[in-house]
């Protein structure tokens, strides 16, 4: 793939799941559909949104084969791969690029609190396993322990063993340093960044990301495109506009009064597309907390008072 495919909003998608916790490939298709439909640039599966930590083997293989054949390369499709060793994350990048992915993604090994050289390791050998393939870091410390240093991600920029990065620790001043350090380094066009920030879009290509990957964007695809495309022509007020109509979609998780926050933006978001017909089912892989059906009809309200997207059912 040409890395200039590699910009615009990548959705990281939600896995559509069976009431017994397994892929439901119907509404997963539909899903694809749904978000290509409404112009995101690509999409990015089996990652944090998509519940990859709670899923085997077999469902996360699926779950990506599925993606790649419906998307049938009308968007690039990327692959979270990670995992809690080296050899696990191996095994998922197979199927993956069995599948005919775009790209691959992975976060350092979690679990264990790793250091930086054991992490650029781990990166080497995914690359050198699949030397075909653009390979990103996905850096997301509140859930893996390990932060990526800059120098470690300027290591693997430099070495050509990654394509770019997906930043969702939401520290701004750290991404501009690496963004600012790229440039210097005459490394932009070969490191793609992208921010993985629901309510920071615009601010992130504002200072040199050249996409986003925001959650929200399951919900809200064509106001996070709209966000992209005002600043690509540089419209601030336009892309202002945009930003804020996507928060209001990503504060919709206000809904939920119990369980942890993954559970409330997740299972909202789920229920938004379930009650649009986009998928049948709301299922979170326990133990995350699911709505009950007073947080249900809450959601419903207020989601219809916000825009409802072309081709899906109004929310009564």
């Amino acid at each position: 793939m040409e890395l200039s495919r590699l910009r615009g909003i990548f959705t990281p998608m939600l896995t559509p799941l069976t009431p017994d916790e397994a892929v439901d490939e119907r509404s997963l298709r539909r899903l694809v559909d749904f978000l290509i439909g409404a112009g995101v640039h690509g999409l990015w599966v089996m990652g944090t949104t998509g519940e990859f930590p709670c899923l085997p083997e077999t469902e996360r293989a699926r779950a990506v084969a599925i993606a790649v054949e419906q998307a049938a390369g009308r968007v690039p499709v990327v692959a979270s791969v990670g995992d809690s060793s080296t050899a696990l994350a191996l095994r998922h990048a197979r199927h993956a690029a069995e599948a005919g992915v775009d790209g691959l993604a992975s976060t350092p090994p979690h679990y264990f609190p790793h250091t930086m050289d054991e992490t650029v390791a781990h990166f080497r050998t995914l690359k050198e396993a699949h030397p075909e393939l653009p390979l990103l870091v996905y850096n997301i410390p509140q859930t893996v322990k390990v932060r990526m240093t800059l120098e470690a991600t300027l290591t693997l920029a430099r070495e050509g063993v990654c394509a770019g990065i997906k930043d969702s620790q939401n520290d701004l001043e750290w991404f501009r340093s690496l963004v600012l350090a790229l440039r210097g380094e005459g490394l932009t066009e070969r490191f793609r960044c992208f921010l993985g920030s629901r309510v920071l879009i615009d601010a992130g290509l504002a200072i040199g990301a050249v996409g986003a990957v925001p959650a929200v964007s399951n919900v809200a695809p064509a106001a996070c495109v709209a966000v992209y495309e005002a600043m690509a022509r540089g419209d601030l007020a336009a892309a202002t506009a945009a930003q804020e109509l996507a928060i209001r979609f990503e504060d919709l998780k206000q809904v939920a009064r119990g369980g942890s926050g993954n559970a409330a933006s997740l299972g909202t978001m789920k229920h938004v597309l379930r009650l649009w017909g986009v998928i049948d089912h709301a299922t979170l892989t326990r133990p995350l907390r699911r709505l009950d059906p007073a947080e249900v009809e809450e959601l419903r309200h207020r989601l219809a008072r916000l825009p409802q997207p072309t081709g899906v059912t109004a929310v009564a």
